[in-house]
């Protein structure tokens, strides 16, 4: 038993040992294979970042890069390490996996595709001004999968590029064009005179915009009962605002309160 047991171990030895070479050939091939892919994902991401000026577009190039060495690589590794065979029937199934994948994976498939088409089409860029559904706000990052989005309460919302495709898409002109509103119930007979005063109390805070293009606007639109419906639009000036919007346009609405009530008119809310 023992002399056979010996002789087991020294042929597995053996065998080993002639393996040994094509073991660390493969290892050494897997990771330079991952260093070289890191390396040329890192540079082609830079290169294609300095031509076009897009990060998206940057980053989706740099994992292209990396996913094509790394496949290559591994398959090259496989080979030297004699598992051929085994690297074949994995290129043979990626087409079957993909389709397992994909569909298991529908909606992330969906959402990467969509930052693809983004990510060529640029309908927007970071620090642009959208609309799309319920969600408005200022663009502050973008990735293959989905767009963070400010609003102007000051929430950070991530919206999937999927939403952003498949529904209509408002961009403005200017991220300024982000305006403030609320409303206001007056009496009739009180209207003309309290409209004056709203807009003198907004145009008194600082960072609201008064030019010709963005000015205070104080609106009656219609009467509800026996009071005139008024809403209030203004802008803020982002360029220098720094504060929450919604904290500054509360701010404004509570001093308009105050000073229809130091005038004795009659609103409500």
């Amino acid at each position: 038993m023992l002399d056979k047991f010996l002789k087991t171990f020294h042929l597995s030895l053996n065998n080993f040992m002639g393996y040994l070479p094509a073991l660390l050939g493969g290892i050494v091939c897997f990771i330079a294979t991952l260093f070289i892919a890191n390396f040329l994902s890192k540079l082609s991401s830079k290169y294609a970042l300095r031509r076009t000026k897009d990060t998206l577009i940057a980053n989706f190039i740099g994992k292209i890069v990396w996913a094509v060495f790394f496949i290559l690589g591994t398959v090259l590794a496989l080979g030297i390490l004699g598992l051929g065979t085994i690297s074949n029937k994995i290129l043979a199934g990626a087409g079957i996996t993909t389709f397992v994948v994909g569909f298991a994976l529908k909606d992330i498939g969906e959402n990467f595709l969509a930052g693809l088409i983004l990510a060529f089409s640029r309908p927007f860029h970071v620090g642009s001004l959208i609309e799309c559904e319920d969600v408005k706000g200022v663009v502050k990052n973008m990735t293959l999968r989905q767009t963070t989005i400010e609003s102007d309460e000051g929430k950070i919302i991530l919206v999937p590029n999927s939403m952003i495709i498949k529904n209509p898409l408002s961009r403005y002109k200017d991220v300024n064009d982000l305006s403030q509103q609320f409303s206001i119930n007056i009496s009739p007979a009180d209207a003309p005179k309290a409209i004056a005063l709203i807009k003198d109390t907004v145009h008194d805070f600082d960072h609201v915009l008064q030019t010709p293009e963005k000015p205070v606007k104080v609106i009656a639109e219609a009467l509800n009962g026996d009071k005139v419906k008024v809403t209030v639009v203004f802008w803020f000036d982002t360029v220098n605002f720094k504060f929450s919007f919604s904290e500054k346009k509360s701010e404004i609405m509570l001093a308009v309160f105050e000073k229809l009530r130091e005038a004795d008119y009659s609103f409500s809310g």
